[in-house]
């Protein structure tokens, strides 16, 4: 069924000028269209049912911008969401009136600042603004602060927390967010510490409210100088850790731990502990990938956080042969009245969110439920946060 006369016309009388992006609001039939001269609009004129009529116009579309009517459908439903299409093609997609090919193009590795505006002119949503939010050329921009401030303001409407600490991670990126905004949304993590975890993946070193150095962090500084300079990595670490910057993220990691939602909350705080504690030194028979993935030295999974602990005890009393370090005992002769904290680094650097597996596999629970279900993995890596503070 062809579209009305008036609707023909009108539309390829549109489609002659330059448009970057279309789209259709079904229930007034009315048709958008954003043009080098601004926003136009076209009132619509069905001559059959509406949801058939729609779906000519659409027919009508596609034709134009890909030159074959249903040509959604057939170019795109195997790459949507992929990021997989033709940075080419990506522009003809949002002359298609269909809020899928938008979440295709937002989702795509090649989007540029100027499509990425004409797609948010299209359909704005948190979801498609953390998609573009994580494209290069779109935080660089100065489209990445608009997209940045639309997340911070629906922040108090998102109900999954884990898009909550993913909107977190993106407005945190350099530059896309002031000073003054930073801080409300660090206070606002006192109510809602999943944001906590948002500020310990991408700010670690630069967490608002610093907190004073260990007591101890002057003089294991100059005793550990020369393995410092040496680039020896258990220097490296527990001089960090004793820092301001590293005795802030401990704190921050601490009370993060207390409301987490669900597990995807969890594992995530588990993981920025464990990476930035992380000391980049596999051990002998082991892997770089095997070692920061949690595994044990037979190369499996570990879930056990108390066979990790253990592990981590033996490695620093070299009960275990096959975990001797010459950097580790360095460290140790150095200063041997850290050897707790030695060993809490030698834990928390070990603990992944592996530690979660057999919960999970027999739980659901969320929010209080879940926190106590998971009370036995809770203890000792609060534990260990708390030995390496002042």
């Amino acid at each position: 069924m062809p579209l009305s006369n008036e609707d023909s016309l009108r539309l390829n009388v549109l489609l002659a000028q330059k448009v970057s992006a279309i789209r259709i609001d079904e229930g007034k039939l009315i048709l958008y269209a954003l043009t080098h001269k601004g926003e136009a609009k076209i009132h619509l004129n069905p001559n059959v049912r509406s949801e058939k009529y729609i779906k000519e116009v659409k027919d009508f579309l596609s034709t134009k911008a890909l030159g074959a009517p249903g040509g959604f459908p057939m170019f795109i439903s195997r790459w949507n969401r992929m990021g997989d299409l033709r940075h080419s093609s990506l522009d003809k997609l949002l002359l298609l009136g269909e809020e899928e090919a938008v979440v295709a193009v937002v989702n795509n590795n090649n989007i540029t600042a100027d499509l990425a505006k004409s797609a948010w002119w299209t359909t704005q949503s948190a979801e498609n603004a953390r998609s573009m939010l994580a494209n290069e050329s779109v935080i660089q921009s100065e489209f990445g602060t608009e997209l940045a401030q639309f997340l911070i303001e629906f922040l108090p409407f998102e109900e999954d927390p884990l898009n909550m600490l993913i909107s977190t991670r993106l407005v945190l990126q350099k530059g896309l967010i002031s000073d003054d905004e930073i801080l409300k949304l660090w206070k606002k993590g006192k109510s809602k510490n999943t944001l906590y975890v948002g500020f310990l993946d991408i700010r670690p070193d630069d967490l608002p409210e610093q907190v004073a150095e260990h007591s101890l962090y002057q003089e294991v500084s100059k005793k550990l100088s020369g393995l410092v300079k040496a680039n020896n990595p258990y220097a490296i670490t527990l001089c960090k850790l004793l820092s301001a910057n590293g005795q802030t993220f401990l704190k921050t990691s601490e009370a993060a731990f207390k409301r987490p939602p669900n597990y995807d909350i969890v594992g995530a705080l588990i993981e920025s502990v464990r990476k930035y504690i992380f000391v980049d030194q596999a051990e002998a028979g082991q892997t770089r990938q095997q070692y920061e993935l949690g595994l044990n030295l037979q190369g499996q999974p570990q879930t056990n956080i108390e066979e990790i602990s253990a592990l981590a005890k033996d490695i620093l009393t070299e009960e275990n042969n096959i975990c001797s370090s010459e950097q580790l005992k360095e460290v140790q002769n150095a200063v041997p009245e850290l050897a707790s904290q030695l060993q809490a680094i030698l834990f928390l650097s070990r603990t992944s969110q592996t530690v979660l597996a057999p919960t999970i596999a027999n739980s659901t629970a969320v929010g209080s439920l879940m926190r106590k279900k998971l009370k036995s993995v809770f203890d000792p890596i609060l534990m260990n946060l708390r030995l390496l503070q002042a």
